[in-house]
């Protein structure tokens, strides 16, 4: 977190980072998820408030944002070093994969659209181990 921009941030936004930085990498919190976590460090805390944190902060690049095909939200982590997400299709659970997309594929994939690739993200689907017995 930058140290600048960390002063100026409202109390609240700076608490919602603060949970997902105690989670720590590879644990992933749906928006009602971190709510609940903020409620109960911070009973008067509103939803719209820790909504509008995590838009700040995945804005200034300190937090994820995961859109996952099928669903109607988004999971959010920890910045961290870029990799893929492996979504089960019945229980929901997300869990990171240590793969990234190879920067001249992207770059090839950049050329035929004849556009800037800011960001590549991979979400593989499918079952996870516990539901696939």
């Amino acid at each position: 977190m930058n140290a600048t921009v960390a002063k100026r941030l409202p109390k609240n936004y700076k608490l919602v980072y603060e949970i997902l930085r105690g989670a720590g990498h590879g644990v992933h919190f749906t928006m009602g998820e971190i709510y609940a976590h903020a409620k109960r460090k911070r009973p008067a805390i509103g939803f719209s408030t820790v909504y509008r944190g995590i838009a700040r902060l995945r804005d200034l690049g300190w937090i994820d944002e995961i859109e996952l095909p099928g669903s109607d939200s988004a999971v959010y982590e920890l910045k961290g070093k870029p990799h893929a997400h492996f979504c089960c299709g019945r229980c929901g659970e997300v869990a990171d994969v240590h793969y990234q997309l190879p920067a001249r594929t992207i770059a090839r994939l950049a050329a035929r659209t004849g556009g800037r690739v800011g960001e590549a993200m991979v979400t593989l689907r499918g079952l996870c181990r516990r539901c696939s017995v």
